[in-house]
């Protein structure tokens, strides 16, 4: 297999080590462990949150890593839009004239 796809035998088996490390293990606990933060609590944690949940439970993630399996598993916070407030365009003070004219 290795002679058809003209690749050497050492990187072949080099990548079957690789698929099962430490690494992708920690990340797949990582990732479930952001999924239920933010399923627990309503969806409206983004990622600064989880990050400071995650210290909490003792472990160190980065917000740009926990912004990746967001987006991975399409997890977006919900949050509240802004009520409009109208302006008015004029005080509601009368005008004084000017008294210096």
């Amino acid at each position: 297999m290795c002679k058809v796809l003209k690749i050497l035998r050492s990187t072949y088996y080099d990548s079957i080590k690789r698929k099962d490390n430490k690494i992708t293990k920690d990340d797949s606990n990582i990732e479930r462990a952001v999924i239920n933060i933010f399923n627990s609590n309503r969806k409206v944690f983004g990622t600064r949150r989880i990050e400071n949940n995650l210290n909490d439970k003792g472990l160190t993630v980065s917000r740009r890593k926990i912004g990746r399996i967001m987006i991975k598993h399409n997890l977006v916070s919900v949050y509240t839009k802004a009520k409009y407030k109208n302006h008015q365009k004029e005080t509601n003070e009368k005008r004084i004239k000017n008294l210096y004219y």
